[in-house]
């Protein structure tokens, strides 16, 4: 099932609904009666408008939410996969971190994990050619080392990396860290 996200418009979203939901209103009025539009009427559409918005206002807060969780596991999965990856064909070797990254996964590298231009000198990768993947819940994608993990949320990052293992966790958002 897709999951919808309004992201920062979740309040004008719902209001839009409510609008909507009066103007259906409208539109039934304008065709079954055939006098004046009275400030009863409009005070019935002033209330459909807001018990509307009121009812939806959750609901899509709710499809917010549930898509920032989705795209987290998505990361994480995709994160965890190409470091495995890596592992695999670099002898058991993690990528390492710098500057809150892994060069060694965005380009390609040669068996024993050096970057350098893709060819035959460097066959590997890149494992993640797009960059390391925005955390949704923190909007950074940028990775801080950890002693040991699950290690707690420092919020200033994207991702959590245990450089000794090569495991790695969501820096903040719900747990699927195990």
């Amino acid at each position: 099932m897709t999951e919808l996200s309004f992201g920062k418009h979740d309040l004008p979203t719902a209001a839009l609904i409510g609008v909507l939901a009066g103007l259906a209103y409208l539109i039934s009025y304008a065709r079954h009666r055939q006098g004046s539009f009275t400030a009863i009427d409009a005070c019935i559409v002033a209330a459909i408008m807001a018990i509307v918005t009121a009812l939806a206002a959750p609901l899509v807060d709710s499809a917010s939410e549930n898509a920032k969780k989705t795209s987290l596991r998505q990361n994480l999965h995709t994160l965890r996969n190409q470091i495995e990856r890596y592992k695999i064909e670099h002898r058991g070797q993690v990528p390492l971190l710098f500057k809150g990254g892994f060069p060694q996964l965005i380009g390609a590298t040669n068996v024993e994990g050096v970057p350098g231009p893709p060819g035959k000198d460097f066959p590997f990768g890149p494992y993640l050619p797009e960059g390391v993947p925005l955390n949704p819940f923190t909007g950074r994608n940028t990775v801080c080392l950890a002693e040991t993990l699950p290690a707690s949320a420092t919020t200033v990052a994207g991702w959590i990396y245990d450089q000794a293992t090569g495991r790695i966790s969501a820096d903040f958002g719900p747990d699927f860290n195990e």
